[in-house]
């Protein structure tokens, strides 16, 4: 049985063909792996940028902000100190211890309180920004926050119960002078810890924001 020349043409013609459509279709299937490989990489790229654009701004703000604490702070240490230590001898003499020799002995204007600021902290949790900072220096700017705040709740408790119309009689002078004495014990002793943190996280923020805050 012979076969004719023109139907082994059509096959080997129809073979080509087929073969041809296969590469075509394998570098099409190449083509849009490929495209899809840049989109997505792309679309990183992009969100990175968008991370470390968003850190920076959080880590100019806290650079800003505990700047702002640490001043405040220092500019009332030696307040602090001051009252503590009149205090001290105020309630030590023996002598009656009268709004007279209160006035004289003990310089007191006020108990001057920190209201720390923490708008930084607050607009970084809710962009989630801190997420896309070095979790070591996250980390130690949430211990400065954390020291702000127990601090702040020292303070404000202190004036919400020292600080009331009975307290201020003048029959309870000496009641008074023992529980600013006491409460101004437990600043002079969170604030120099809390300067000597700020001294430190604050460089390392600013050397974040100029390089890689991730």
């Amino acid at each position: 049985m012979s076969i004719r020349p023109g139907i082994l043409s059509r096959v080997s013609q129809q073979g080509g063909e087929h073969g041809k459509s296969i590469l075509s279709l394998f570098f099409e299937v190449v083509l849009i792996a490929v495209g899809v490989f840049l989109a997505l990489w792309a679309n990183n790229w992009h969100e990175n940028q968008e991370h470390r654009s968003q850190a920076r701004a959080a880590l100019r703000n806290f650079a800003g902000e505990m700047e702002a604490n640490r001043q405040a702070i220092q500019g009332n240490r030696r307040y602090h100190e001051t009252l503590a230590r009149e205090l001290h001898d105020f309630l030590a003499s023996k002598e009656a211890p009268t709004d007279e020799r209160f006035s004289k002995s003990v310089h007191f204007e006020g108990m001057r309180p920190e209201t720390f600021e923490h708008t930084a902290w607050d607009l970084a949790l809710a962009t989630q920004a801190l997420s896309y900072v070095k979790p070591d220096l996250a980390f130690d700017i949430s211990k400065v926050y954390t020291q702000q705040n127990a601090l702040q709740k020292l303070e404000d408790s202190f004036l919400t119960s020292a600080f009331t119309p009975s307290g201020l009689s003048n029959e309870n002078l000496k009641g008074l002078a023992t529980a600013m004495e006491i409460y101004l014990i437990d600043v002079n002793l969170q604030e120099p810890p809390l300067v000597s943190r700020y001294e430190k996280i604050i460089p390392e923020v600013k050397r974040a924001i100029s390089g890689d805050a991730r």
